[in-house]
């Protein structure tokens, strides 16, 4: 199962590209205000265990590229497709592409910038392994020097 998450707000376009997919790929959405009926299984608003009890329970998880759910994904090690927000989805700004980019740099996610191309980005996920590099805790080179 692929998990979808777009937490509170919409993301009608992906909505519609993972109706087009559904044919060939399993799929459960969390769509919260999303206008756009699924023709898959899905929720409207989960509480954050619900959304990660079900990133446990998928193979790859697409989510858009909030800090809280980047966050969720990296702890638990789950191999994801991130799709930002933007403007040309009826967003207010782009504020989540940077972040988004990181990701896929560090080789955490998959970024797709373009959900026409959510099909090859899932595939992508499927033949490789993500990376999750540590990071010290907060403060800890604070506390060295003191």
């Amino acid at each position: 199962m692929i998990f979808i998450v777009v937490s509170t707000g919409h993301f009608d376009p992906l909505i519609e590209e993972c109706n087009r997919l559904s044919g060939k790929f399993e799929f459960f959405g969390q769509i919260g205000s999303s206008t756009v009926s699924p023709v898959f299984p899905f929720i409207r608003t989960a509480t954050p265990q619900e959304i990660i009890s079900k990133m446990k329970e998928a193979e790859i998880v697409i989510s858009h590229a909030g800090t809280g759910m980047l966050s969720m994904l990296y702890e638990l090690k789950k191999p994801a497709v991130v799709i930002p927000k933007q403007r040309r989805y009826g967003e207010a700004n782009d504020g989540q592409v940077e972040l988004a980019k990181k990701w896929q740099e560090l080789g955490i996610a998959k970024l797709c910038l373009d959900v026409s191309e959510l099909e090859t980005k899932i595939l992508e996920v499927r033949s490789t392994h993500p990376t999750f590099p540590e990071f010290a805790p907060l403060g800890a080179t604070i506390r060295q020097t003191l």
